[in-house]
């Protein structure tokens, strides 16, 4: 036997498991090789250790006794309840627990400071998605705007939000959603957004390539597409690289008019732009902000109180 077989041997012979035959041989080995028998020396301590260590009871005797108390707890409902039904799967219930977790996280999270934006008054018909339910309803006025909810303006349709000093007023044919309060996420259409310059309110507008416009005053936000093209070169083995048509990819993004105070612009790479009174703000491509000066002299011509 060489060293190597030998040591594969020496936790079993430690243990007592070896048969008569492997047990000589490696028997025969260790009176001549220092090495192994040092090494066989050290398992036997180590057991001995083991063994002179004080009994502990192990995790699945306890997680079993545990079992065993709550079944006997509710013995009678689990016979009541097996007299009553073939057995299942816990899978169905499994699932059934995970939704109902997460329902009962979303209404801890929607609770009672959820509400984002409260209805002042509509014209036309609007349209609420409700997060909890998933279903849709008309918008009346002093309708409460929950964290989570979708918005959606019909033709001829205009709706006034309220939130404290903040307000919104939304365009016909618009959509926005409220990711979390005193902020929009806006899709379609156009808004005019409200809120002090003083900054002790902020009302904050983004869009779906994440830019976000940060509004202190009176600014008008809509959306506008911006185009890339996005080519490249493709090669085989043995063959030359040929040149695609180059495609063109379209993003909806942001343009901000401000009318009194500022927007702050925030894209990519975490650069801020501000707006100041008299000018536009927009974002390229790739998320970078620029702005100048207004180019129409009209600010919000489509706005009328509601």
């Amino acid at each position: 036997m060489t060293c190597t077989d030998v040591r594969k041997l020496l936790p079993d012979r430690a243990l007592g498991d070896l048969d008569a035959e492997p047990a000589a041989e490696v028997a025969a080995h260790l009176k001549e090789c220092d090495a192994c028998r040092a090494e066989d020396g050290g398992f036997g301590r180590t057991l001995g250790l083991l063994r002179a260590a004080p009994a502990v009871v192990p995790s699945t005797e306890r997680r079993s006794a545990a079992v065993a108390a709550m079944a006997r707890a509710h013995a009678d409902q689990s016979e009541l309840l097996l007299a009553r039904r073939p057995r299942r799967s816990w899978a169905p219930w499994a699932t059934a627990a995970a939704f109902l977790l997460a329902v009962v996280g979303a209404l801890t999270v929607r609770g009672t400071s959820s509400t984002a934006f409260t209805v002042a008054h509509v014209t036309g018909r609007a349209e609420l998605r409700d997060l909890e339910t998933g279903r849709w309803r008309p918008v009346t006025s002093g309708t409460a705007i929950s964290v989570g909810d979708r918005l959606v303006t019909q033709r001829d349709c205009k709706v006034r939000l309220v939130a404290g000093a903040v307000e919104l007023l939304m365009d016909q044919d618009s959509s926005l959603e409220i990711p979390v309060a005193h902020r929009v996420a806006l899709d379609r259409g156009r808004i005019l957004a409200v809120a002090p310059e003083s900054g002790a309110e902020t009302l904050e507008i983004t869009d779906m390539g994440n830019n976000i416009v940060r509004v202190r005053g009176r600014a008008e936000l809509s959306l506008r597409d911006v185009r890339s093209h996005v080519g490249g070169s493709m090669q085989k083995k043995g063959a030359p690289s040929v040149l695609p048509d180059p495609k063109v990819e379209v993003r909806r993004s942001l343009v901000v008019r401000v009318q009194t105070g500022e927007a702050a612009l925030g894209g990519a790479r975490k650069q801020v732009l501000y707006a100041l009174a008299g000018e536009e703000g927009k974002f390229q491509f790739e998320g970078k902000p620029e702005t100048a000066p207004l180019q129409e002299p009209g600010f919000g011509t489509w706005i009328e109180d509601p």
